[in-house]
């Protein structure tokens, strides 16, 4: 298999991980992570919850069906050595339903590993990137 090749299955997998998370699919996120002590996740300002039981739990506990989350994905990176790889990118999580609605915006790196049955996630980590409103320039008035 190409580099190319393996760079599309990762980003496959990838975003199967963000489609779980937007549309709270508990059981297709089952399907990106290892399901072993080795997985890790850390959501942003949580600390790393390790093995896959805890991960799930962790899932579980956030999902909510009433919820609405829209993802937008920037700065996407695919490095890959041998059998493992990283994605690197910025998430912005816009949580519709909410009142009123909130954004997070994190920086994520995601890490892969490939077994016999393709490419799994064996960490998620995301840490917040702190929004700051833009205070308005009083000299700059457009009218």
């Amino acid at each position: 298999m190409t580099k190319e090749s393996d760079k599309e299955l990762i980003l496959e997998v990838n975003n199967r991980f963000y489609k779980a998370l937007g549309t709270r699919d508990l059981e297709l996120m089952e399907t990106v992570f290892v399901h072993d002590e080795r997985a890790g996740c850390m959501h942003p300002g949580w600390v790393m919850l390790e093995g896959w039981e805890a991960i799930r739990q962790s899932w579980e506990n956030v999902f909510d069906p009433e919820d609405q989350l829209d993802i937008k994905l920037h700065n996407i990176s695919v490095d890959i050595q041998g059998d493992a790889a990283w994605v690197t990118c910025i998430q912005e999580l816009t949580y519709i339903k909410r009142d009123p609605s909130s954004m997070n915006v994190s920086v994520s790196t995601n890490i892969f590993e490939k077994n016999e049955s393709g490419w799994l996630m064996v960490i998620h980590q995301a840490s917040p990137i702190p929004i700051v409103a833009q205070q308005e320039d009083k000299d700059n008035n457009l009218q």
